[in-house]
């Protein structure tokens, strides 16, 4: 009998025991929640993912040039907003905007006569051309088409110089939204000169606008081959004391454009034009002048000419910024080669920060030239040696 208690305590006692590690069990959360993983990742019915939501349509959006030089377009070169709208005078002027978009991109622009354009699209030349005419002047301009959806860079450039053309870039239209200005350049170069520098001819001798593209002539390619900002003040005919226009170089290198009044020889300097802030200094001035000055090159007015020209950007840069002045590049003959190097030596040379760079000869006797203008050929060779040196002495 005694026995039989003793076993039926036992009995007792084991049923409590496992009575209450059951009840523990199911109070604690932990073992439940390890029982719920364990039965989830044993079923083959996983949760499905909620579907993505579709992009946003992109829509069409335009904008006023004039309205957002400060965070949207870069001005590229010297160019000025007057009357509402970006103008752009002197050849190699323009802007230089990026946007998140996809199709095509329009620009709506002005022009007082033929004026043609260079495009880029994300850093590559495109083939486009746009070709603004006093009659399709003030519509838009298809500078990129197709583009796939996505951040895209643009530059748009005036290949005209201002005595055959100027006008104005007033508003960009396209599908999707505008991004911050790009930034400037590291290097900026400043160019001074005459139809060399606005590549008269460059595409084809004596044919006029059609013929000439700035943006193929040896300064904006020394630019470029230097990843460099660049501007350019001149235009064909142009000398510092003597050439076949109504005006000389002093007349126009301390404004941001010059207009002309008849688009001739004879035409006369429009005004209103503002001045020229000086606001951003150049890494190297290039002044190509000279051959337009005819025999006045060998004379003292010459000299007078040159010394008033470099004590004028001293005054506006200071001394540290080099100035290099290009000789042989075409007509060697000219007397302003060989008196130049010794009119940079009488005013210091390189201990006063003042060079002369001789080039190639790229124009005489070279067949599709005119003799006198270098070809597409012509000026990237220019480019390319003057690139060398401005190399040599940039700090």
């Amino acid at each position: 009998m005694k026995r039989f208690l003793l076993i039926a305590l036992g009995l007792a006692m084991i049923l409590t025991a496992v009575s209450c590690t059951a009840k523990e069990a199911a109070s604690d959360p932990s073992t439940e929640e390890s029982a719920l993983s364990s039965t989830a990742l044993s079923s083959t019915e996983q949760p499905s993912e909620a579907p993505a939501d579709p992009p946003k349509p992109l829509t069409d959006t335009v904008l006023n040039v004039a309205e957002h030089t400060s965070d949207v377009f870069r001005q590229l070169g010297r160019t000025y907003v007057k009357d509402g709208a970006l103008n752009v005078d002197f050849a190699c002027g323009g802007i230089h905007f990026a946007a998140y978009c996809e199709g095509t991109v329009q620009v709506k622009i002005t022009s007082a006569r033929d004026t043609r354009f260079t495009v880029f699209v994300d850093g590559v030349r495109s083939d486009l051309r746009p070709q603004v005419t006093t009659a399709n002047s003030g519509g838009y301009f298809t500078i990129a088409r197709d583009l796939p959806a996505g951040e895209h860079e643009f530059r748009l450039i005036s290949q005209t110089q201002f005595i055959w053309s100027y006008g104005t870039i007033e508003a960009v239209k396209l599908k999707g939204e505008f991004l911050p200005k790009p930034a400037d350049r590291e290097l900026y170069l400043e160019f001074y000169g005459d139809s060399i520098l606005n590549g008269s001819g460059v595409i084809k001798a004596n044919d006029g606008i059609n013929g000439s593209d700035a943006t193929r002539a040896f300064g904006f390619l020394t630019a470029e081959m230097l990843n460099a900002d660049m501007s350019l003040i001149g235009c064909s005919s142009l000398g510092l004391t003597n050439n076949t226009r109504s005006f000389y170089m002093k007349d126009i290198w301390n404004y941001a454009g010059a207009r002309y009044s008849t688009f001739s020889k004879q035409g006369e300097l429009l005004t209103g034009i503002p001045e020229w802030e000086f606001s951003r200094v150049p890494d190297v001035i290039i002044i190509e002048q000279g051959a337009n000055d005819g025999s006045n090159a060998s004379k003292q007015i010459f000299e007078d000419a040159v010394k008033e020209m470099v004590n004028n950007l001293r005054a506006k840069y200071g001394a540290d910024v080099p100035i290099v002045f290009p000789i042989g590049y075409s007509c060697p003959d000219r007397p302003f080669h060989t008196t130049l190097p010794q009119i940079v030596e009488k005013l210091g040379g390189a201990s006063a920060n003042l060079y002369v760079c001789e080039l190639s000869d790229v124009a005489t006797g070279v067949p599709g030239t005119d003799g006198v203008h270098p070809n597409t050929e012509g000026a990237k060779t220019m480019a390319t040696e003057l690139t060398a040196f401005l190399k040599t002495i940039l700090k």
